[in-house]
């Protein structure tokens, strides 16, 4: 690939980076404190739970949290008591 098709994709991937960052903070600052920590204390134990099989270190809570967090917008229908996903009728 050529150079400025590369730094093209880099620009693109860094941006989808920062948006998906923004997402992510935008849902959390939105929950009240008790919501917050329900979230972060189930993101934590899925993530435990998910990986316990695994030889993988555990990233800690703030990204475990911030990296479930970010899938449940992506499959935000799948999700909608976090991400209030609303059905079209």
């Amino acid at each position: 690939m050529s150079k400025p098709a590369d730094e093209v994709i880099a620009r693109y991937l860094a941006q989808r980076d920062a948006s998906r960052r923004d997402a992510v903070a935008e849902l959390l600052a939105g929950l009240t404190e008790r919501e917050f920590l329900l979230v972060k204390e189930a993101a934590v134990m899925g993530w435990v739970q998910g990986m316990r099989h695994h030889d993988l270190t555990f990233p800690g809570d703030a990204n475990a949290l911030i990296t479930v967090v970010d899938a449940c917008i992506a499959f935000a229908d799948r999700y909608p008591t976090i991400t209030n996903y609303q059905t079209e009728d």
